[in-house]
C-alpha cells in the first residue's frame, strides 16, 4: 500500500507545496505587491485628471463631502511624474502614508521569508491609529475655514 503526499504527485507542485509551508503568506505578499505596482502603473499611464476617467466618487456625488481619500489618485498619478508638491496639495494624507506601507509590505515579506506568519495590522493599536487619522482629515477638509486650503479641487 502506498502513501500518496503533496510532493509525491503532479511533480513540482509539490516543491512549491513545502515552499509556501516554509514561507507562509509569501504568496500573498507578492501577489499584492504585483497587484499594487500594476494599479499604480495604470495610474501613471492613464490620467485621472481627464473627466470620468475613473469614475466618480459616491460620497462626493451624493453628499458633496470630501473623503480622506478624494484627490488620492491623482496624487498618486502625480507622485509617479515626480511632482510632489501638487500630490501633496491633492491628498497630504495619501501621500504621507504610501512610504508606511511600503515599509509595512516589506516587512510582511521578510517575515515570511523567514517563517512566520503575518497579520494585517498584528497591533490592533495600528489600525485604529489609521482610522482615526483618516476620519480627522476627512472633518477637517471639510471645515468651511480649511476647505480651501485641504480640498484636491481648488
Amino acid at each position: 500500500m502506498s502513501t500518496i503526499t503533496a510532493g509525491s504527485v503532479g511533480g513540482t507542485g509539490g516543491t512549491a507545496y513545502r515552499a509556501q509551508e516554509r514561507h507562509p503568506g509569501l504568496r500573498s505578499a507578492l501577489l499584492t505587491g504585483a497587484g499594487v505596482a500594476a494599479a499604480t502603473l495604470l495610474v501613471h499611464i492613464y490620467d485621472p485628471n481627464q473627466p470620468g476617467s475613473y469614475g466618480f466618487c459616491p460620497l462626493r456625488e451624493t453628499t458633496g463631502l470630501l473623503c480622506p481619500l478624494c484627490g488620492g489618485t491623482r496624487a498618486v498619478h502625480a507622485l509617479t511624474h515626480g511632482d510632489w508638491s501638487l500630490a501633496m496639495g491633492l491628498n497630504p494624507v495619501v501621500v504621507l502614508l504610501l512610504p508606511v506601507g511600503l515599509m509595512w509590505w516589506m516587512a510582511w515579506v521578510v517575515r515570511s521569508l523567514r517563517g512566520r506568519r503575518t497579520v494585517f495590522f498584528e497591533r490592533f493599536g495600528v489600525f485604529w491609529t489609521v482610522v482615526v487619522a483618516m476620519v480627522c482629515f476627512a472633518v477637517l477638509r471639510n471645515l468651511p475655514a480649511l476647505h480651501p486650503h485641504l480640498s484636491p479641487f481648488t
